[in-house]
């Protein structure tokens, strides 16, 4: 199976019968490997046998209920993945730039097939930012060749936002609601994918546009912009995005891709309420640009 999400490929050992169980990868699923391919910045490889870790791990993180535990050696970085309340362990190992990647997973069951959906964008995200990319935590609207994201904590008000443009300003299309793709460019441009992970919004669009700005969203009891500095746009970036912080590795080029897009892209904390004028602030700032 070849997926081209913001426009890299990757290679997964499976028929592209999967994407029947796994909807959200058919819009970035390839029929064939194109015949002047580029080459594929990762392959992930199923139902591998490979030594497991018995030390102690370097990271344990408990993300909705799973248990996640991260060894990271000389060659390569191991990760182990315990559902919650499962009494089954999944595994993934990985050279230390994630372009060859093997887990012992061979999906069966529907647990199966939503666990190695996270293992394709584990994947996809650590070897994406060894290329410049970076998922970050945003909504995210196009108009026309131009996006901008809507940045934030969980529940802050970046969707309900995004349906305000989508109401209120002509032309918006909705790109992805939970995580949007950054890709620095060569030659200096930032641009915005939709990805096949959109939260809990069926949104898994394969396009990617221009980014034009980014707004850190913050509830008030009036509608203003305040544009950020580069070190703040930073920091913002760096806690909106996946990292495996012990990994200095990874931490290096991701943050190195975002401190980039943080010197180049105007970025704004947007004080506001849920309503139409807040739209129309963000909307004329990102026109404007």
């Amino acid at each position: 199976m070849i997926l081209q999400i913001a426009d890299w490929l990757m290679e997964v050992s499976c028929g592209n019968e999967v994407a029947d169980r796994l909807q959200n990868l058919k819009p970035f699923l390839l029929p064939e490997m194109p015949v002047c391919s580029r080459s594929h910045i990762c392959r992930l490889e199923l139902g591998c046998k490979f030594p497991i870790k018995e030390t102690g791990p370097d990271a344990v993180y408990h993300p909705d209920g799973r248990t996640i535990r991260i060894w990271l050696t000389a060659d390569y970085c191991y990760i182990a993945l315990t559902p919650y309340g499962s009494p089954h362990t999944y595994w993934l190992r990985t050279d230390r730039r994630w372009r060859n990647v093997q887990t012992d997973l061979l999906p069966e069951t529907s647990e199966d097939y939503a666990l190695l959906n996270d293992f394709i964008m584990i994947s996809f995200i650590y070897s994406a930012a060894f290329h410049g990319g970076a998922l970050i935590h945003a909504s995210c609207i196009a108009v026309d060749d131009k996006g901008v994201a809507f940045v934030g904590p969980s529940g802050i008000g970046k969707s309900t936002h995004s349906q305000l443009w989508l109401k209120h300003i002509p032309g918006a299309r909705l790109l992805n609601d939970d995580q949007p793709i950054l890709r620095l460019m060569p030659g200096g441009e930032v641009m915005l994918f939709g990805s096949p992970w959109s939260g809990k919004t069926s949104c898994y669009i394969n396009e990617g546009v221009r980014l034009e700005t980014i707004f850190r969203m913050e509830q008030a009891e009036e509608n203003r912009a305040v544009r950020m500095d580069g070190i703040e746009a930073f920091r913002m970036l760096l806690s909106s995005t996946s990292l495996i912080g012990r990994d200095s590795l990874s931490f290096a080029v991701i943050s190195g891709t975002l401190a980039q897009i943080a010197g180049s892209i105007p970025t704004f904390t947007l004080y506001n309420k849920p309503e139409q004028e807040a739209a129309l602030l963000s909307y004329n700032i990102f026109k404007d640009k």
